[in-house]
């Protein structure tokens, strides 16, 4: 079966994909994307619009109980997380259709369904292949899942619990919620729901918030400000097991070598992320790619494949 050819073959839709796919039609070039999931990528979807949007509205109602101006009476503001949830999903559409959606045709199109390489210039979608002089890797990443036993047989979320229009989108407020891991994500997804109104426990192995990559002094004043706020800290904490009690979610952690539970409503996994080139059968282009499966580029973002 012969491939159908392009001059660009692009694996992923998100920012970096549609700004390839545009230019090359401006150079009058054939490009295609490939897309398994929703087209816009991870930070129009389930990412930095969701979750800033999301963020913003928590932020108004702890203003409103919390004014920093003396003469401000504090208030209680109602919550529906339902219909706070409808207008995310509203707003993500509109973006997603106007950034997005509307570009595709002319000189670009889209494929749907899952890439992989046959050949350093031939991908596989569905039994469908695609040729391209050019393929440009732009797959993102995804959440990593840790190995904690238990993990499989209890329900849990990542940092995709902001999705919008996929089945792991969280559409109702919990009580309480675990969040394993104090990176910024668990860090801004974190103070969000405490500000919703859900009691927030975060579990970080390290010393201290923040404590790689970041000045020192962040980490300790993001403690402070979270710990007022009403949001439990531990550190030197290492998650063992998990498992379900009733409807809650019991977290088996090992803090400061003392072995401790922990409960509550629902389980956040925010332990960082990892590149999806692992899905790609990578290795059958020759793509160099480094330890943590990242793809190995030079200062121009070109592969060892030319």
């Amino acid at each position: 079966m012969g491939a159908e050819k392009f001059d660009l073959v692009i694996l992923g839709s998100g920012s970096t994909a549609f700004a390839a796919a545009l230019r090359a039609q401006e150079l009058g070039k054939t490009a295609v994307i490939i897309e398994e999931r929703t087209i816009g990528g991870t930070c129009v979807n389930r990412g930095c619009l969701p979750s800033k949007n999301l963020i913003e509205a928590a932020k108004l109602v702890h203003d409103a109980r919390y004014p920093r101006y003396p003469g401000i009476t504090p208030t209680k503001v109602g919550i529906d997380f339902r219909k706070l949830i409808d207008q995310k999903g509203a707003i993500v559409h509109s973006y997603r259709q106007k950034k997005y959606e509307s570009l595709t045709g002319g000189k670009f199109a889209v494929e749907r369904g899952h890439a992989a390489f046959v050949d350093p210039h031939t991908v596989q979608v569905d039994g469908k292949r695609l040729a391209g002089e050019n393929i440009l890797i732009a797959t993102g990443s995804r959440p990593v899942v840790p190995d904690i036993d238990g993990l499989r047989d209890v329900p849990y979320l990542t940092s995709d619990l902001l999705a919008n229009d996929e089945p792991m989108e969280m559409t109702e407020l919990p009580r309480s919620l675990i969040i394993i891991g104090g990176g910024y994500i668990a860090l801004e997804l974190g103070q969000m729901f405490r500000r919703l109104g859900a009691e927030v426990t975060i579990l970080e192995r390290n010393h201290q918030l923040l404590a790689h990559g970041y000045e020192p002094q962040i980490g300790k004043a993001i403690g402070e400000v979270f710990e007022n706020a009403g949001i439990k800290i531990i550190t030197n904490a290492s998650a063992i097991s998990v498992r379900q009690d009733g409807n809650a979610i019991v977290v088996v952690a090992a803090v400061s070598d003392r072995r401790t539970e922990l409960c509550a409503e629902k389980l956040l996994l925010a332990t960082g992320r990892r590149p999806n080139s692992d899905k790609i059968n990578i290795e059958k282009a020759g793509v160099e790619v480094g330890k943590h499966g990242e793809v190995r580029v030079d200062k121009f973002l070109r592969t060892n494949v030319s």
